[in-house]
């Protein structure tokens, strides 16, 4: 608040400001939690599935209870006496296509993720026909400040962007114009953009062929054909 000049620094917030203001940093970290490269890692977390069953819950309460992921990336795994199998994110569309929804194995190979709320929605195919743990990477959301008072630990740059991000949010609250601002508006942006470009990681692109195109050993030279 000191940043838009909103407060002097012998004053003291209300309990109401102070309520204000925790509300704006938990709308701010939501906001950030659906992109992708402001949440700081990523995180391995298995579940177990039921035999027969192909959708799941997935939040707090569900049937994986955890962190409600906002996306899952990339593939999955199963692991089947300690070998695992890749199990592939697929579209609603790719989904729709299968002709068999209800066949089963022991693993799946594919997974949808629909994000839906309160709790997200995992569909594996094929079915499991036993009990076989998966293993999803899901984003480590950043999780909102219970109180005014709670000690905040984040990697290097979170703090800085926290605080000039926040003051754009707050100063229209408290009548002040951020186009006066233009330092603060500028040093939000720079830190944020920071912060992207230090989760920012170098995705491994694999093109696939059609197997009838290849030469028997899953590979395919282009130059052939």
């Amino acid at each position: 608040m000191g940043l838009c000049n909103c407060v002097g620094v012998d004053q003291t917030l209300s309990a109401d400001e102070t309520s204000d203001c925790l509300r704006a940093l938990n709308d701010l970290i939501e906001d950030w939690a659906t992109q992708s490269l402001a949440v700081y890692g990523l995180s391995n977390q298995t579940f177990n599935t039921v035999a027969s069953q192909a959708t799941y819950s997935v939040g707090v309460g569900g049937d994986w209870s955890t962190n409600r992921p906002v996306r899952i990336n990339g593939d999955a795994y199963s692991t089947v006496s300690g070998v695992t199998f890749p199990c592939a994110p697929i579209t609603q569309a790719e989904y729709n296509r299968i002709a068999i929804k209800a066949q089963e194995q022991q693993y799946p190979n594919a997974y949808l993720y629909v994000n839906e709320y309160p709790l997200g929605l995992v569909t594996l195919w094929p079915v499991p026909n036993a009990v076989t743990p998966v293993t999803f990477s899901m984003d480590m959301l950043i999780e909102s400040v219970p109180t005014a008072a709670t000690v905040l630990e984040f990697p290097p740059g979170y703090m800085n962007a926290f605080t000039y991000a926040l003051a754009p949010k707050l100063g229209p609250k408290f009548g002040k114009k951020m186009a006066n601002y233009p330092d603060v508006i500028a040093e939000a942006n720079r830190s944020l953009g920071n912060i992207k470009r230090a989760n920012m990681s170098q995705k491994k692109r694999v093109m696939r062929s059609d197997p009838a195109y290849s030469d028997g050993g899953g590979s395919a030279d282009w130059r052939s054909y």
